[in-house]
């Protein structure tokens, strides 16, 4: 039996006074949000995991990986900058000491109120506090090397995907040649078997714990999963359902090998869970593609999305922004066009608009550089994705239209 994933108190709001400072709490089903004052918010997992936190403008999120992005704006717009180590336990340190100078007011309170009255809720309410006054930065230190112990790096979602549990069938990407990628550099794609999946996945529940409230999804990983047979697929979505929970399940998939799978097989996965799928399309323009070596063709992701709409499936297309620099850019937006508007795309579908980073460890600018191309500047960039979109021509109701920001990945 697949698990049903519940939990008790929710969508509630607290208000107290403690040593003069006004203290907000919120309860989601899936999160504790604490405010103090005007100025800082903290925001907690139901497994005491700190999430994100809000102070003087500046927002950091807490991947479950350890890792902390920070964003604020400023006259130049949004800075987001990776936390160094130093800082996130200072951080971290801060907020736990918040938590646990809330935790003993409370206790106060919630032995007045139950003398009073019976009532266990502000007691329930205290147990997660309390969780989240124990996470330290020693605390945060060992959960990061026990994200380890469960997981290979987790080298990118779909931005719908950033709060879903991964589970990695697979390890690296199955062909791995793109040169504007290096995501899975030097590591070799390999399936696992339904054994050893059910071993990752019961490690990635324990590890979890009750922080599995604040995902509402799968994400079948790594880089292109679907990619494996479709009876181990089919092993492995539903070993999925039965140790991480009953919930939609999602993943990548590129669109040659997509082509070789029929609707027949996508809707028996559709029938295990299968939700959406994110297809890397990155342009529509065959020597563009050829050009950066991805193994893939316009022909091939008109044959995938179709195969998975005749499914029921949802699909994500993503389109990358400014791959080729100015001497593909012509071919780039016409032909792009002209195969989104092939593609039977509707309600529930996204089109992604992910704008070209250049890689550190990817051959992609060395490439451009020898062969005498300009990368894009970033007013050709805004241009690029305005002319693509205007010239969009989906049915009622079409597909949402969205930005993929890599920059914004953290897990």
């Amino acid at each position: 039996m697949p698990w049903r994933i519940r939990s008790t108190l929710s969508d509630m709001v607290f208000r107290f006074t403690i040593h003069g400072e006004q203290v907000t709490i919120s309860i989601r089903p899936g999160a504790l949000s604490v405010m103090f004052g005007t100025h800082e918010v903290l925001t907690y997992d139901r497994g005491g995991r700190l999430w994100v936190l809000t102070r003087d403008g500046r927002t950091y999120r807490r991947g479950l990986n350890g890792h902390l992005l920070e964003k604020h704006r400023t006259g130049d717009g949004l800075i987001r900058r990776r936390v160094s180590d130093a800082e996130a336990a200072e951080l971290i340190d801060s907020a736990a000491a918040r938590m646990a100078s809330l935790r003993d007011a409370l206790t106060k309170e919630a032995a007045t109120r139950a003398a009073a009255n019976g009532d266990g809720v502000l007691e329930e309410l205290l147990t997660i506090i309390e969780r989240a006054s124990y996470f330290d930065a020693a605390e945060h230190g060992a959960d990061r090397k026990a994200f380890e112990q469960v997981y290979d790096p987790v080298g990118i979602l779909p931005p719908d995907q950033y709060m879903a549990v991964v589970v990695q069938a697979t390890e690296g990407c199955s062909f791995n040649t793109c040169t504007f990628c290096d995501f899975y550099r030097g590591r070799r794609f390999r399936i696992k078997s339904p054994d050893e999946f059910r071993v990752h996945t019961r490690a990635v529940r324990a590890f979890l714990g009750d922080s599995i409230l604040l995902r509402r999804s799968i994400f079948l990983g790594e880089a292109n999963a679907l990619a494996a047979p479709t009876r181990r697929l089919e092993a492995f979505m539903q070993i999925a359902r039965e140790e991480i929970g009953d919930l939609p399940i999602h993943a990548f998939l590129d669109g040659f090998t997509g082509s070789k799978k029929t609707a027949s097989e996508y809707a028996r996965l559709g029938m295990l869970g299968l939700k959406r799928v994110s297809i890397g399309m990155e342009s529509g323009h065959d020597p563009l593609l050829a050009f950066v070596e991805k193994p893939s063709s316009a022909a091939d992701i008109v044959a995938t999305v179709t195969e998975l709409k005749q499914a029921g499936i949802a699909v994500s297309v993503i389109v990358l922004v400014g791959l080729g620099g100015d001497r593909f850019a012509a071919g780039h937006v016409a032909d792009t066009v002209a195969l989104l508007n092939r593609l039977p795309l509707g309600s529930g579908d996204i089109v992604y608009f992910s704008t070209l980073s250049e890689r550190t460890n990817a051959p992609y600018a060395a490439q451009i550089r020898a062969a005498g191309i300009r990368p894009l500047n970033d007013a050709e960039l805004r241009t690029q994705r305005q002319a693509i979109v205007e010239r969009l021509n989906f049915g009622s109701p079409g597909p949402q239209i969205a930005t993929y920001d890599i920059h914004e990945f953290i897990y």
